[in-house]
């Protein structure tokens, strides 16, 4: 049967799916996205937290011991000590948790799922999860390969700015915590870009495992459609009914050799004839959709016959059950020999 899948996910599957929490998305993108916004912030709010952090180291292995009596100042003290720390480092952890959820919103396309947020242990043991042993052996290449670009570009962007450490590895503690965090920022951002490219890839493989796994059979293509759309045939009538109101269904009066009109709008779109050649009726309209196959007849510059009393008794005959193409009984060939026109063969 899965050989058969040869149509793309109808919207009636991808509605039922997206319902029940199973959209493409990947964990590695989430990630990236948290990470490239840290790594932005780190740039505005690094030398704060490293500022606070020397601050903290200063006071407490410089200077003489410190015997606080007076409680309300210690407090103001610690609270001092901690926010100098805690407030940048907030601001990053912050802003990888709105980055992480931004880049997982768009590629969900809104769909608020905790247990798609929520980190799941289970993705790890791969070879436990559906698809086959050679699906599971697909991610297992893929996670390895995925490892291996992560610690190739790491190592060599570290190692690209190793010299720049070893450099100013001779400065004082505060001079030397501010320059090794300027020489760290750069590999930061090219590990950001990295993993971003990544997960953007493994994202697009996710998707199309998730658009494989939900192709149908011609089969269920059509009753997916019928389902969200309703009847395909009467759908295409209702659209001829709708050209024909307007005065634009050239269709209803494709391969005509006749159009004949009658009272209050009755048009008749006769094939075939001349008699003694038989004739059959195509197509029936009446009131506005009949004036409307009339300006398709005149724009397909089609004759017509005006007779009511031979158009309301075709009609009838039609309505009685006939099914279209209608071919017509003797009495009313004969009626419509006579009243052909002579210049229509």
């Amino acid at each position: 049967m899965s050989e058969d899948r040869t149509q793309p996910a109808s919207k009636r599957r991808l509605q039922i799916a997206r319902e029940q929490g199973q959209v493409a998305h990947s964990p590695e993108l989430t990630a990236a996205g948290g990470w490239l916004v840290a790594v932005l912030l780190l740039g505005f709010w690094g030398e704060d937290l490293a500022g606070g952090l020397i601050g903290l180291a200063r006071r407490s292995a410089g200077g003489p011991p410190v015997v606080w009596v007076d409680g309300p100042a210690f407090v103001t003290h610690i609270r001092q000590a901690v926010m100098a720390v805690a407030v940048p480092l907030g601001v990053l952890l912050t802003g990888f948790a709105a980055g992480a959820l931004a880049a997982h919103q768009l590629q969900v396309r809104g769909l608020w799922a905790i247990g798609l947020i929520a980190p799941d242990p289970t993705r790890l043991w791969i070879l436990g999860r559906g698809g086959g042993m050679a699906a599971g052996f697909e991610r297992i290449a893929w996670s390895v390969i995925k490892a291996v670009v992560l610690v190739g570009v790491s190592y060599w962007a570290i190692r690209a700015q190793w010299a720049e450490i070893q450099r100013v590895s001779d400065l004082e503690f505060p001079a030397l915590a501010i320059a090794t965090g300027h020489a760290l920022i750069q590999p930061a951002r090219v590990l950001a870009l990295v993993m971003m490219v990544l997960g953007l890839a493994d994202f697009g493989l996710r998707h199309v495992r998730y658009e494989a796994m939900l192709r149908t059979t011609p089969q269920e293509q059509r009753e997916d459609v019928r389902v969200m759309e309703g009847d395909v045939s009467l759908r295409a009538k209702r659209r001829r009914l709708a050209r024909a109101w307007s005065g634009d269904a050239p269709e209803l009066v494709a391969g005509a050799s006749l159009v004949l009109t009658g009272n209050d709008g009755l048009t008749l779109v006769l094939a075939g004839g001349p008699p003694p050649r038989r004739v059959t009726v195509c197509n029936v309209a009446q009131g506005t959709t009949g004036k409307g196959v009339r300006r398709s007849a005149l724009a397909a510059r089609l004759p017509q016959l005006d007779a009511p009393d031979l158009a309301r008794r075709l009609a009838r005959h039609v309505a009685s059950g006939a099914l279209l193409p209608a071919t017509l009984p003797v009495e009313l060939m004969v009626e419509v020999a006579a009243a052909w026109p002579a210049k229509v063969s």
